[in-house]
């Protein structure tokens, strides 16, 4: 009788673990929205005692508000990254990197106040993805996934950047924009498939 030494491995990228791993991502990121929000009433404060200038605090104010869709659209975006190249990213990490988007408002209201809004956001953007991309890189070992994250990255930074400008047509830009992410979700969702009760990105 033929002996076998092989392990049999539990599937880890299970239908099961997509659920846990979308309602783990959409709760810490609405804890980190909500203390994001709280920097709203600091920022006011830091107006109000002349460390803020101009127009400032609208949009650090303004900037705030798409932190939730900033962290719940990168960790979704790390979790396909983990499918795809069957890297593992414990719970910790997405909380580590959910703290890096969240603490990039924090640095942005602190560099906002020394030097002019724009340059404060370019700054803050760049030292955000460079940070999170090295981490991706560290935990994946591939600089496919680096490279995607920092252009998911780079797309919403510099989208936010665009609506926080934009004034009355920023309610038209980011509905078309989130319009066009539903529909790029989908077509990826389309490309998870199930083989051998493992999810796959194919």
């Amino acid at each position: 009788m033929e002996v076998t030494n092989e392990i049999y491995k539990e599937p880890k990228y299970t239908m099961h673990w997509l659920g846990s791993q979308t309602l783990y991502v959409l709760g810490i990121s609405i804890v980190l929205a909500l203390i994001a929000s709280g920097l709203d009433g600091f920022a006011l404060g830091r107006q109000e005692s002349g460390l803020l200038a101009g127009n400032g605090y609208e949009y650090v104010s303004q900037s705030i508000t798409y932190c939730f869709a900033v962290i719940a659209i990168t960790s979704m975006s790390l979790m396909l990254i983990e499918v795809a190249f069957r890297k593992g990213i414990n719970y910790l990490q997405y909380g580590l990197i959910g703290c890096a988007l969240c603490l990039f408002n924090l640095l942005l209201l602190a560099m906002a106040e020394k030097m002019s809004f724009w340059i404060a956001y370019v700054v803050v953007s760049i030292m955000t993805i460079a940070l999170i991309s090295c981490f991706v890189m560290g935990l994946t070992k591939k600089k496919k996934a680096a490279f995607l994250s920092t252009i998911i990255l780079g797309v919403e930074y510099g989208l936010i950047l665009v609506l926080v400008y934009m004034g009355s047509m920023a309610l038209l830009i980011g509905s078309l924009s989130l319009f066009i992410l539903i529909a790029v979700a989908m077509y990826f969702t389309l490309k998870l498939k199930v083989e051998n009760e493992e999810l796959v990105l194919k």
